[in-house]
């Protein structure tokens, strides 16, 4: 930012009596320093995060460089870090302590293609309070600045000292990387999420830039976590910036790349007014902002600057959606434009509501083919143009009004229950029961004859036009009715586009099988009750209804298959654990499960049940109903994976397990460092594995399991076999140590381990 730091004003004062220049008192420098680094900043972390990215573009600028900034989150010994990194100019040590390390001195003052210029702004880090925890009030402010310049690469910390910030070079050595600087900064872990709502607030259109390392880790919801995103567009204009609503909803500043809000009261405006989410494009210099650079220096100049750029981008935008407009031809257009009008879409796919700005009666649609008619509703032209008949479930409402579908051009895009049919209406009974079954209800649009006497007051009522003939001499549609169904056909376009075409679906064969098999069911039927077995459970009697309504697979056989189904019964809750088999069912008829009550039979629960022979006849009646011989082809099947993991997994897990605890709870770390992290691998792969596969449950089912799976024919993965062979070290050194550990008392807890113990424990094992 250019600076005229010799003048103060543009006044000249004489003087009769004599003048002396003010001046700073000797004991002014550590006001100074605390005024710049503590008192000067309404938002320390919002100005940290403005000012050190600016001046990372200001190196780029000064470099004649177009690489990426990169802001990168890391963890160093448990500390978070942020780092603001640029590939510009890097500085010399002359540069760091004469410029960087000067309050005040700056080399940006020169033009206005640089932001800063106070020389402030590489400071603001000090600015940044991180509590130690040491004491009320304690903290630390230090930051790392790690430069590159010609060959050398040096570490410096900057800190505050007891009167003034004070540079201290902790390391330089050389380095083939190009020139830059990388601003690092420890952060609190209770900070991270403010410092990343700064960044997407302060660098809202800054361009440019790549965030590494702000990846979601927590376990809070992710809308909680500010995103920091690398893929996102900045609209140019001529008089303003468009990125979105994320930054202020009112017309505000963009000062080369930094974002500042617009105090309307200052400039006698009402905000009211300018209720569009865009930056006003200003070149840095164009107006003054304060010394914190966290506002906007609302001068005489400033105001009148502004309300002129305010009224500019107005304009601006009026064109743009007048010129938008002007290109209307096509019906669904002017469908569009009522729809959705104000909407103002860019190239990028974006789009900004500008509707306040225009009134529909302002314009222009020469270019639209029915211009020269009155144009009605959407709605309006719907029933005008088609016909619409109700199917289904004729619900009424509480006036007693039939459902019924008024039509709209939005409309056709949301519901799904709409149809289409093109010349006659050929009714299907087993297509409209389909119909009734999905949607309940569903309504069918076909066109009217629109060019016929009896629609003469039609049109005179929604076009204002009397039709005298709807033909010519030739027998051909006159102009205006050849409009109409020009403008009928387009819009049938539409329905044809969004509907159904009730002639050409078809219906689904399962539907159609079901239908089949409901066409048998007697209310008769449905009032028996037959004998039933639930596995090894005593008998029940169910009524057919039951059965007939359960929506979950029923698995059934005769006192033929009574050892299958309770084998596969007991398959089935070792398996999928997470879901029930229905074990009774009341007089009432509800169904009762092993470890629910009702709650979850229809959608987690399974019955696996034994009839009489005479009975299975009404098997074929219910929805999911299936021989148990079928069970491994419908359900086992999905789990082979799962138990073919299990015989190759569990049989490590079940040896390592056994194993004495000093071998897997931590001790051997003390002893053997090496063999620990092996220990260490050994449980984290233990713990990541899902729950069936290291419980000893299935490990029963083996003998059941290998008349359907080949067990022994699984080959393990790299992890395995390494998982295996450390396993079996240690099953090895156990082994080798029984005698020798049974000779010490290892305590419960590794941290009750002391050091004599650990010393006679290296004596002792053997490895």
């Amino acid at each position: 930012m250019e600076i005229n730091l010799k003048q103060l004003g543009e006044q000249a004062i004489e003087s009769t009596t004599g003048s002396r220049k003010m001046k700073l008192s000797e004991n002014a420098s550590s006001m100074v320093f605390q005024l710049f680094t503590k008192n000067v900043y309404s938002n320390p972390i919002g100005t940290v995060v403005r000012e050190i990215t600016s001046n990372c573009f200001d190196s780029h600028i000064e470099a004649n460089v177009n690489s990426p900034v990169i802001i990168r989150k890391t963890v160093i010994d448990e500390t978070i870090n942020i780092s603001f990194i640029d590939f510009g100019v890097g500085m010399s040590p002359d540069r760091v302590y004469d410029i960087y390390g000067t309050y005040f001195e700056s080399t940006k003052r020169v033009d206005n293609t640089q932001i800063g210029g106070f020389g402030i702004g590489g400071k603001t880090p000090l600015a940044y309070k991180r509590s130690t925890g040491q004491g009320e009030g304690e903290y630390d402010n230090s930051f790392y600045v790690i430069t590159r310049f010609d060959g050398t690469e040096y570490i410096y910390l900057i800190y505050e000292g007891e009167e003034t910030p004070v540079i201290s070079e902790l390391h330089s050595q050389p380095t083939k990387e190009r020139n830059g600087t990388e601003v690092r900064i420890p952060v609190l872990e209770k900070d991270l999420q403010t410092f990343q709502k700064e960044m997407v607030k302060q660098l809202y259109y800054f361009e440019n830039i790549i965030f590494e390392g702000f990846e979601y880790e927590g376990e809070y919801s992710k809308e909680m976590v500010y995103p920091m995103s690398n893929d996102y567009q900045i609209l140019k204009a001529k008089t303003f910036l468009f990125r979105g609503d994320d930054y202020n909803n009112y017309m505000h500043i963009c000062l080369g790349r930094v974002a500042y809000p617009i105090d309307y009261s200052v400039l006698g405006l009402t905000s009211y007014d300018y209720n569009i989410p865009i930056a006003l494009s200003l070149n840095v210099g164009d107006i003054g902002v304060t010394v914190s650079r966290e506002s906007l220096d609302y001068s005489e100049e400033t105001i009148k600057l502004l309300k002129k750029k305010l009224e500019e981008a107005k304009a601006e935008i009026l064109t743009m959606i007048t010129k938008q407009y002007k290109k209307i031809k096509t019906l669904e257009e002017y469908f569009k434009l009522k729809t959705d009008f104000g909407k103002l879409e860019f190239k990028n796919g974006t789009s900004l509501y500008v509707g306040d700005m225009i009134k529909q009666k302002d314009v222009d649609f020469s270019n639209f083919k029915y211009s020269f008619m009155k144009m009605p509703s959407d709605k309006q032209l719907f029933k005008f143009f088609f016909d619409v008949k109700t199917y289904g479930k004729k619900t009424k409402s509480r006036y007693g009004e039939s459902t019924s579908y008024e039509g709209s051009y939005e409309s056709l895009h949301l519901k799904n229950n709409l149809l289409h049919f093109e010349d006659e209406f050929n009714r299907k009974i087993v297509k409209q029961a389909y119909l009734k079954d999905r949607f309940t209800t569903y309504f069918i649009i076909n066109r009217k004859k629109i060019d016929t006497n009896w629609m003469r007051a039609d049109i005179a009522d929604l076009f204002n036009v009397q039709v005298d003939n709807f033909v010519d001499a030739n027998g051909k549609p006159t102009k205006f009715i050849q409009s109409l169904l020009d403008m009928q056909e387009e819009y049938m376009n539409i329905v044809r586009r969004e509907t159904l075409n009730y002639d050409t679906f078809e219906v689904p064969e399962d539907f159609i099988i079901r239908r089949k098999r409901d066409a048998g069911i007697t209310p008769e039927m449905r009032k028996l009750t037959i004998p039933v077995r639930f596995g090894t459970n005593g008998r029940d009697r169910i009524k057919l209804k039951v059965l007939l309504d359960y929506k979950m697979p029923i698995f059934y056989g005769t006192s033929d298959d009574e050892y299958q189904i309770n084998e596969m019964k007991e398959l089935f809750e070792t398996l999928f654990h997470n879901r029930s088999a229905v074990s009774s069912c009341t007089y009432s008829g509800e169904l009762r499960t092993n470890n629910s009550y009702n709650d979850d039979k229809d959608k987690k629960s399974i019955m696996f049940i034994q009839i009489a022979k005479g009975n299975v006849k009404y098997m074929k009646f219910c929805k999911n109903a299936n021989h148990i011989s079928t069970f491994k082809t419908k359900m086992l099947y999905r789990k082979e994976e799962t138990i073919m993991r299990y015989f190759t997994i569990y049989p490590m897990v079940e040896k390592f397990n056994d194993l004495p605890k000093f071998y897997r709870r931590g001790f051997i770390d003390k002893i053997n460092n090496d063999l620990g992290l092996k220990v260490n691998m050994v449980n984290d792969y233990i713990d990541n594995l899902p729950y069936i596969l290291k419980s000893s449950s299935l490990y029963y089912e083996k003998n059941n399991l290998s008349r359907y799976f080949k067990l022994d024919d699984v080959k393990l993965s790299k992890e395995e076999q390494e998982i295996k062979n450390i396993v079996t070290e240690l099953t090895a050194i156990a082994e080798k140590n029984i005698k020798n550990l049974s000779y010490f008392n290892i305590p419960y807890s590794v941290d009750d381990l002391d050091d004599q113990l650990i010393t006679l424990l290296e004596l002792a094992i053997e490895f």
